[in-house]
């Protein structure tokens, strides 16, 4: 039987699972870092002041609204032609020299204006012009007919985001392949 002095084991053991209780229920919170503290470079500072505003975040989120709602407008555009994008994917050139013949005939356009007006009021490309005066070969622009609609397309109308891209691509620039 208990006598009543053992007591104080329950009373004892009850405070010591109470502290272990609260150690835990501390210890979640031992990693936050409270935005009031001294920033540890500048003392006048607080961590909050250091922290980026959230412009830049609304600035970022406007370009991607613009660069979506300008690839909507390509896509409806391309639609008038009788190209979707996967269309554009699927007769993308896969070796240098044959994006490179594609973008030939693209500089040619781009010299000679009177060739992106045909295709924009014919709906289609002008591919004998395209050969003589690019001099790539007619089975290339064939082979690659929707891809190079798709370029010329960029190239006529106000896709500002989609050119600067392409500008890219074609200089080396953000992984682009030439």
């Amino acid at each position: 039987m208990k006598k009543p002095g053992d007591i104080s084991g329950f009373a004892s053991r009850g405070i010591r699972n109470r502290l272990i209780d609260h150690y835990r229920k501390e210890s979640r919170h031992g990693k936050v870092i409270s935005f009031d503290q001294p920033d540890s470079k500048d003392e006048d500072r607080t961590l909050l002041d250091t922290l980026e505003s959230g412009e830049s975040n609304v600035e970022e989120g406007q370009i991607r609204m613009a660069a979506r709602e300008e690839i909507e407008e390509y896509a409806r555009g391309l639609a008038e032609f009788g190209i979707s994008l996967t269309d554009v994917a699927d007769n993308c050139p896969k070796q240098d020299r044959t994006l490179e013949a594609c973008y030939q005939a693209l500089a040619c356009a781009k010299e000679n204006p009177w060739l992106l007006e045909r295709f924009l009021a014919t709906r289609k490309l002008p591919i004998q012009d395209l050969t003589e005066l690019s001099r790539v070969s007619r089975k290339t622009l064939e082979r690659h007919r929707k891809y190079i609609a798709a370029l010329f397309l960029a190239y006529t109308n106000g896709y500002e985001i989609i050119r600067e891209h392409l500008r890219q691509m074609t200089s080396g620039e953000k992984g682009g392949r030439m």
